[in-house]
């Protein structure tokens, strides 16, 4: 996300604020229903415990990427046999990615998908 696209984007904190003001300014003579003020009070809860998942999951998303990494490295050196379009084996030489797609690249020369590594040796 850009920083002028973060800005523009309101916080749990700016809900609140607003929620506060709406109720030092509402009228007297007719003032919020206690059944609206619970319903408002529970959407804020919901709001914040939705936007707690979404941090928790980036965050998830961000580690399994990491460990994927990490793991895909550990191949470099090793020897594979792979299938798919044509099979083969060699040494992992490198890695690529390309497309949200991992591959090795075998012997320095073939690039194979990783979903089509059959054996690790």
């Amino acid at each position: 996300m850009s920083v002028s696209a973060t800005h523009n984007l309101l916080g749990k904190d700016d809900f609140l604020k607003l929620f506060v003001k709406q109720m030092q300014y509402q009228n007297p003579l007719n003032p919020m229903d206690n059944t609206e003020f619970a319903s408002q009070l529970a959407q804020f809860s919901s709001l914040e415990q939705l936007t707690n998942i979404s941090t928790q999951m980036n965050d998830l998303l961000i580690f399994q990427n990491s460990l994927h990494n990490t793991l895909t490295a550990s191949f470099i050196g090793r020897n594979v046999k792979y299938g798919g379009e044509h099979e083969g084996g060699g040494t992992v030489t490198g890695i690529t990615f390309e497309n949200n797609l991992t591959f090795l690249i075998i012997d320095g020369k073939t690039k194979i998908r990783l979903s089509d590594i059959k054996e690790i040796s």
